[in-house]
């Protein structure tokens, strides 16, 4: 139901073009990785990424909590600067004294979504790349002067709209915009994943996408008792290796996991974390 506007600040360790057309890698995993600020651990020519070294996560201060490489004390909010405003699935989140985030999920979110007559007449929504709700209204009389255009298409004041090229990075229209899309005009939309599920990515869970045009993944899939292990086809190279629980998989490997309809594969393309896809029968 809910649409989501993630945005964070850019931090790329890789063209994903060139990885889509170079590399044996999983650009969605990537875009977890970079999210959870894991380190790229490179091939011996230095032009595919062979795994991420994650091990940050897991040695983080007892009873701390960890975003996108920040620790956080017990009762500290995350600032903005982390990208925690851009979410639109929670309002407000919180380190406990376990080392998670407690987040409220709102039941009405933005406002915009759900209040009759929200917007003036003649006016219309801004919005700013790090929110996931509107900024504020831009009511008449209008400065003509702001705008962007962009393949043919003008956006006004305050409109976001995707980046033509570049996958999983939104853009808004303001003051100043030259024709590059680049920060402070478009950013990576940020996923803020650890403050949903820091404790399945410490136990080595696996994130789930849905579709692959997700760039955020739609939750994480942990061990089950009658999961299928799937080996590769192929003989398994001893490293890289990745971590589904307590199971050590080799590139290729796979898990199945079934819940009634919905039929789960995670598969070892990207260490440490396994990638799964979901599909209904």
């Amino acid at each position: 139901m809910f649409q989501l506007f993630l945005f964070g600040f850019v931090t790329l360790f890789i063209s994903s073009n060139a990885l889509d057309n170079k590399c044996n890698s999983d650009l969605k995993a990537n875009f977890v990785y970079e999210d959870l600020k894991c380190t790229p651990i490179y091939d011996d020519a230095k032009t595919c990424i062979n795994e991420y070294d994650c091990s940050h996560i897991n040695s983080k201060p007892s009873g701390n909590c960890l975003l996108r490489g920040k620790l956080y004390k017990p009762k500290e909010n995350p600032d903005r600067a982390s990208g925690a405003e851009g979410r639109c699935d929670h309002a407000f989140c919180t380190c406990s004294e376990s080392g998670d985030f407690d987040c409220i999920v709102p039941s009405d979110s933005c406002g915009e979504w759900w209040v009759p007559n929200f917007v003036k007449p003649d006016c219309y929504l801004g919005y700013e790349l790090d929110r996931c709700c509107t900024s504020g209204q831009i009511c008449p009389p209008f400065d003509g002067n702001i705008k962007c255009e962009v393949n043919g298409v003008t956006y006004k004041e305050g409109e976001r709209f995707d980046h033509p090229t570049e996958k999983c990075t939104q853009c808004v229209c303001h003051k100043g915009f030259d024709g590059n899309l680049v920060a402070p005009f478009c950013q990576k939309i940020n996923c803020t994943t650890e403050l949903l599920y820091s404790k399945q990515i410490r136990n080595h869970c696996a994130p789930l996408f849905r579709s692959a045009n997700n760039c955020c993944p739609s939750r994480w899939i942990c061990p089950t008792e009658d999961e299928i292990y799937v080996p590769a086809s192929s003989q398994p190279h001893k490293e890289p290796q990745c971590q589904f629980g307590d199971r050590k998989m080799h590139i290729g490997d796979k898990i199945q996991q079934k819940v009634r309809r919905e039929v789960s594969t995670c598969e070892c393309v990207t260490p440490p974390y396994l990638t799964c896809t979901s599909k209904f029968e």
